[in-house]
Parts: C-alpha cells; structure tokens; sequence
C-alpha cells in the first residue's frame, strides 16, 4: 500500500459504523492513515475500537448525524481541540426507502434528502476548511450508480445522488485553488447488511441483479472501499471533479434489445 502515500495521514468518513463506511475505514487503516469514524449510530465506538484493536491502527469515534449541523460543528470543535487535523474528507453517510415516489411521505421525503444530499454539503462546508492548503488534501463522496441509471422505487434516492455528481463537480472547481480534490464513487449493487437482507427477503431480486451485471456478481463494500483510497492517494493526484462507477458494469448498457 505504500505507493498510495497514505501513510500517516488522517480520514474522517461518516456513515462509518457499517457497510461500505467500515470497509472504507479498514481499507483507509490498512494504507497506513488514521480514521475518525463518524455515524449517527452510537455503537460507531465500539466499532471504532474493535477495529483498531484488529488493524493496530488509530481509530477516533464521534456519534453525530449528519442532518444536525451543530452535531458536526461539534465534531469539528472537537477535534481542533485536541488539536487532531484531517486530510482526507469521505462524506458517506446515506440512506433509501424502496417505496413508489407518490407514496413516501413528506418524513420519509426529508429524510432522504437532507441525509443524502444535506448531508454531505454540511459535511463539506464544516470539515472542509480543515483540509485547505493541507499536501494530498482530498475529499470522496459517495453517490451512487443510480445517480445515472434509474432504478424503481428509489427516485428521491437516485435525485439526491444525481445531486451528489453536480456537487462533485463543482466544489472540485472551487477547491482547486485550495490544493483540495474532490471527486466521488458511485457504486453499483453492493452486498452490505441492507442489501444482504433485502436479497434474502427476496432472493429473486439478487438473481435478477446479477443478470443485469456484465461481471454477473453483486459487488462488495471492499471494492468500493479500493477505489475510495485510489482516489484520496498519489495515483490520482492530478484527478478532481470525476465521479467513477464501481458497479460491475451496470452503467453500461443493457443487453435487452
């Protein structure tokens, strides 16, 4: 791992406690960084220290939901205190409800929305300024291949991560100046917790997902979590404002015609 120059360096993930936000904090531990874990879970400290007992590592935990603003000024605070800086910035926190758009309720609606889509341009703006002038700054949101490729009974979901892209793009033009790059991953079907218990609540839609895959597989949280530190080290330095799709193809095409 030591060509991605990670070493020694520090990433801030939220959405971390599970998923593809821990395989991010493992992946980002095994380059050599340091994580501070952030999720609205609290169980994200246990998490934390289980993980770093494993990796040998150094973990920090924060419970915060990312819809709270001040829950992430405080995080912020916090960690200027005790004077622990950030280099890499991995806005990941997210949430779907599968349901047909003239059904969510207004709740539901928010929700998504300014979790999915708030979220990250609060996660931004706080943590952001930590990270200006800083060498090998880098920030790695998480959207989604839904951004491009329409799925049912996630449009809300899809409009926030089609969101997430525009975001990408521009706030890479903004902090250019700033030695700051920005740039997302947009993953395809990826077998996390949610994902697994949907599929075996209905095993139809994973055979159905896997015909839909050039690759002919669901993807996992640690392939998704490779390419978050591709793009936060040395190999894609000069790199900003790109969104790459890691979903075995799905973005591709389609072979029903």
């Amino acid at each position: 791992m030591n060509w991605l120059e990670l070493s020694g360096k520090t990433a801030l993930i939220t959405g971390a406690a599970s998923g593809i936000g821990l395989a991010i904090a493992r992946a980002f531990l095994g380059a050599g960084s340091a994580v501070e874990m952030l999720d609205c879970n609290p169980d994200v400290a246990n998490v934390a220290k289980r993980l770093a007992e494993e990796t040998g590592g150094r973990t920090g935990a924060h419970i915060a939901d990312v819809r709270d603003y001040s829950s992430l000024e405080r995080v912020c605070a916090n960690l200027k205190e005790s004077a622990r800086s950030i280099d890499i910035l991995v806005p990941n926190a997210g949430v779907n409800v599968r349901m047909p758009l003239i059904e969510l309720g207004n709740e539901q609606v928010d929700k998504i929305i300014e979790t999915n889509l708030t979220g990250v341009i609060a996660t931004m703006q706080i943590f952001g300024p930590m990270l200006f002038g800083r060498e090998g700054a880098s920030v790695v949101i998480t959207s989604s291949a839904a951004a491009m490729h329409g799925m049912l009974l996630r449009a809300v979901y899809s409009a926030t991560k089609a969101g997430t892209s525009g975001l990408t793009r521009s706030a890479a033009m903004e902090w250019g100046p700033q030695g700051v790059r920005v740039n997302a991953v947009a993953p395809g079907i990826i077998r996390t917790p949610l994902t697994q218990a949907y599929m075996n609540q209905f095993p139809k839609r994973e055979i159905a997902a896997q015909k839909q895959v050039p690759l002919g597989r669901v993807g996992t949280p640690e392939e998704v979590a490779d390419v978050v530190i591709m793009l936060a080290g040395r190999p894609t330095r000069f790199m900003t404002g790109q969104t790459l799709f890691i979903d075995g193809g799905l973005t591709a095409g389609t072979s029903w015609w």
